[in-house]
């Protein structure tokens, strides 16, 4: 054997290892694992509320069960199911972060364990496991499932829906019976518990067309027909109680070019374009961080692949994202970061059938694709050994208005940047500025004390507070925040030494 013989060798056992490992329970095990230990450190966290959530408490405190339906305040589009799941949380226990968060992350729980079935019955072995592995180290995954939004429900119901029509496929008899009833729940309560799950409908209507075009009979045609027509009359009395007040002014300008990115610029057929072409890696790098321009080439191939092999599947995979392209392109949906999450589950199992495509293409090298498949999957996990030991925070709005609340003083004024925040925790009728109140704490800051809590970066509001004659008697930095405390010359400004200790500002995803 040459000096190279024995590197060869060790690199040839090396792959075999990882292909027996990848092909056996041990990485389901592993990333099972894995994804239920990142989302239960993360929930159990329980992270300051942020405005977007802050929003959601407040309406729910102060609507019954038959007022969530319809239009709700402050720009609220959340389905009808999640908003009585809340209420009925807080009439239980109150608002506690971790009992208003306790349905996003059992909804993001389950489907961490759905997807083991959706994975393994959708394509073989080992690259079937890949798609679990994504969904396990999902940042955005793990994230939504600790707030009080209803995106990982999302996630839930896709692949419910996706589970159902690819078991209907397989099954005979009794699995066949109990496919029909989950598909057939999933068509009446769907689109109560997740408005995107439309789209999945979409994609399983298609798949079930192709299905009966392909082998067809007089059951399959009635069964596809009785599929629409409840779809039809759930969407309809839906429409009717609460979608269609959700279109609040204002949401094409939050969410178009100039805002989120949900919407095109119909002025411009070049950005329109731009904006198609870039949709594929804005729903896979929004999946996973920075897989963006990996995920979507794969994804493309899976697509491309399955429409020669299993054009049923192809179809359910791919019309969803087709049908959410046109509704944004008509401005009924905006399709954008959190809005896309729905798609999560079709994208992670196309990326995994582009990867078994390209293994049976490599031929004896197909090896290096299993690989390339772990490498893939290390990478997207790397993140989560940070995630474990500090939890991604955000703004410690909590920590911050605490530390005030221990400091102030009966006449002390308050401002904060995002009131709504401070009124969740305090009360809708808290003594608090708000931004619009922003010329009152100017004309306050010189006149007496005045607490100001603002974003860490926002050099301008402080040098504001600074020109009308405020004197920073106090500051105090927590979990991106600033507290800061004004004062006028005359005054005492007698403050206690801080009472918690600073945090480090991580970023919100």
């Amino acid at each position: 054997m040459n000096d190279l013989g024995t590197p060869v060798a060790a690199s040839l056992s090396l792959r075999a290892r990882l292909n027996q490992w990848a092909a056996s329970p041990a990485p389901w095990v592993f990333f099972l694992l894995l994804g239920a230990a990142i989302r239960l450190r993360q929930y159990f966290f329980a992270s300051s509320y942020w405005y977007d959530e802050a929003y959601l408490v407040l309406a729910i405190r102060e609507r019954g069960f038959a007022a969530l339906l319809g239009p709700q305040p402050y720009n609220l589009v959340i389905p009808p199911f999640f908003l009585w799941a809340v209420r009925g949380l807080y009439q239980l226990g109150g608002d506690g972060e971790l009992l208003m968060r306790l349905p996003a992350f059992l909804a993001g729980m389950t489907a961490l364990v759905l997807m083991i079935p959706l994975a393994r019955r959708f394509l073989a072995a080992p690259w079937s496991v890949w798609a679990f592995a994504l969904l396990a180290v999902s940042p955005h995954a793990v994230a939504h499932g600790c707030e009080v939004r209803p995106y990982t429900v999302d996630l839930l119901v896709a692949e419910w829906i996706l589970l159902c029509v690819v078991a209907l496929t397989e099954s005979d008899g009794r699995g066949r019976r109990w496919a029909y009833a989950g598909l057939g729940a999933a068509a009446i309560l769907g689109p109560w518990m997740s408005f995107p799950s439309v789209f999945l409908l979409g994609g399983a209507s298609a798949a079930l067309l192709v299905r009966v075009g392909t082998r067809p009979t007089l059951a399959g045609w009635l069964g596809w027909t009785a599929f629409h027509a409840t779809v039809a009359a759930s969407g309809v009395l839906l429409w009717w109680a609460s979608a269609r007040a959700m279109y609040y002014p204002g949401m094409i300008e939050h969410w178009g070019h100039k805002g989120w990115g949900g919407f095109p610029d119909w002025h411009s057929t070049f950005a329109t374009g731009r904006w198609l072409l870039y949709r594929p890696y804005e729903v896979a790098n929004y999946a996973n961080r920075d897989l963006g321009l990996l995920l979507a080439p794969l994804a493309l191939v899976g697509a491309i692949g399955l429409a020669f092999r299993g054009p049923a599947r192809a179809a359910l995979l791919a019309v969803p994202f087709l049908l959410a392209v046109g509704a944004a392109l008509v401005g009924k949906y905006p399709l954008a970061h959190r809005t896309t999450v729905f798609l999560m589950p079709c994208l992670w199992l196309l990326a995994a059938v582009g990867l078994a495509h390209l293994a049976s293409w490599m031929g004896r090298h197909r090896g290096k694709a299993v690989v390339f498949g772990v490498l893939l999957a290390a990478y997207a996990a790397s993140w989560t050994v940070s995630g474990m030991i500090q939890p991604l925070s955000g703004l410690d709005y909590r920590e911050a208005y605490q530390f005030v609340q221990n400091q102030k003083e009966t006449d002390d004024a308050i401002f904060a940047q995002m009131a709504v925040v401070y009124q969740t925790y305090y009360g809708k009728d808290a003594a608090v500025l708000k931004d619009e109140d922003f010329p009152k704490a100017e004309h306050l800051a010189g006149e007496r004390r005045l607490w100001a809590v603002i974003g860490a970066t926002r050099f301008d509001l402080r040098r504001r507070l600074e020109a009308a004659g405020g004197r920073v008697a106090l500051e105090h930095r927590v979990g991106g925040l600033v507290v800061l405390l004004f004062a006028p010359e005359s005054s005492t400004a007698d403050v206690k030494e801080p009472l918690t200790q600073s945090k480090p500002f991580q970023p919100a995803e």
